[in-house]
């Protein structure tokens, strides 16, 4: 396994005057800045995203759409665009899919890019890699980047124009990471330090998310800026980002996520389920497999109490669906390239029938250990 030989941690800002900072963080790098947006988001930030570039003495070259998508002919796009060619500077504003695109072309120009993520969803505002798909939605392939973004600025009132159900979702996706990356690890083999920081940075998507999480989602509904509310916002953008960054792919992924891939290859589910609300399912069914029932019990208690998915019904599937071409897409996926012990479709497929057994009696038992198994 080769060694991890530079590791780029995150650097962020958050809080109501984060784009404060920006005269700091931004003009290391120059003075002309592109702002490359999603439409509802730029709709949502840009009152207070233009006044604090004036603040900061940045010129503007111009504000774009990137697309619709996170395409690689929309990063083409991007980077043709004369407002782009003449900034010294990216400044991406969105979710997770607009700031990956934008990363892309940052990095295809070679330009430094700033994100500042409207939805808290995932971790891409301060990764080194973007998720790339096709015209259709279906996934392309994942883009490994030169760079990480130089800054992220953090704005809780941005975060809190989005639908709450996008912050679940990324309190879901996030939970992934930890179980995930220790999972993938289990087997024994000597750790080199990026992927024994991330693993244990790892851990800061979990405990603090249960502890934290139901807060979080009440302050998030009130529109209230809260402890709760910023701390989980950070253990879903910035803790699994550190994991990213740090481990070595083998332990940036597992089960949940190569299920992901499987179960949006149902279209219906593509279509009518967020990302992290089908890998928060992934993770249950990552824990039962790995029969480590300790955290079982913890996450589907959680799942249930702010309505992540428990079962297949929350996903509009049937117990009796064989999941042939799920499970096919599933074993065929990167995220499994490594695992602690070998892992079978049947494997997987054993585990979701487990789960549907659950019920809600069933995650009392002081041992850890199902009462239905």
């Amino acid at each position: 396994m080769a060694d991890v030989t530079s590791i780029y941690l995150p650097q962020f800002t958050i809080g109501e005057t984060a784009f404060d900072a920006f005269e700091n963080e931004m003009g290391k790098y120059g003075k002309r800045v592109a702002v490359v947006h999603g439409e509802k988001a730029w709709k949502a930030s840009k009152q207070y995203i233009i006044p604090a570039l004036e603040k900061a003495k940045l010129t503007m070259t111009g504000s774009i759409l990137y697309g619709h998508e996170a395409t690689c002919e929309n990063a083409e796009k991007i980077i043709k665009e004369p407002c782009v060619r003449e900034a010294d500077m990216l400044l991406a504003v969105g979710g997770g899919k607009c700031l990956d695109t934008v990363k892309l072309a940052a990095d295809l120009l070679n330009k430094t890019v700033f994100t500042i993520p409207t939805i808290a969803s995932n971790c891409a505002p301060i990764t080194k890699i973007s998720i790339m798909y096709y015209e259709n939605g279906s996934f392309r392939d994942i883009s490994r980047l030169t760079q990480v973004p130089a800054h992220c600025f953090i704005d809780p009132r941005v975060i809190m124009e989005a639908p709450v159900r996008y912050f679940l979702a990324g309190i879901g996706d996030a939970m992934a990471k930890f179980v995930e990356s220790q999972w993938s690890a289990k087997a024994g083999e000597r750790l080199n330090y990026g992927s024994e920081l991330g693993i244990i940075s790892g851990e800061m998507c979990f405990g603090p998310l249960l502890r934290d999480g139901e807060k979080a989602l009440k302050a998030m509904e009130k529109k209230q800026v809260t402890e709760e509310l910023e701390n989980t916002i950070l253990n879903v953008i910035i803790s699994p980002g550190i994991v990213s960054v740090s481990v070595h792919p083998h332990y940036n992924g597992g089960v949940a996520h190569a299920l992901f891939y499987g179960l949006t290859n149902r279209k219906h589910i593509e279509e009518n389920h967020l990302h992290g609300e089908i890998v928060s399912y992934g993770t249950l069914v990552n824990l039962m497999l790995d029969q480590d029932f300790s955290k079982l019990n913890r996450v589907y208690e959680f799942h249930k109490a702010v309505g992540l998915p428990v079962c297949l019904a929350d996903l509009e599937l049937e117990k009796k669906d064989t999941m042939e071409d799920i499970l096919k897409v599933t074993m065929s996926n990167q995220e499994l390239i490594h695992t602690p012990y070998p892992v079978t479709a049947a494997d997987i497929y054993q585990a979701v029938q487990k789960l549907e057994q659950l019920g809600p009696d069933d995650v009392s038992r002081s041992d850890g250990c199902p009462l239905s198994l």
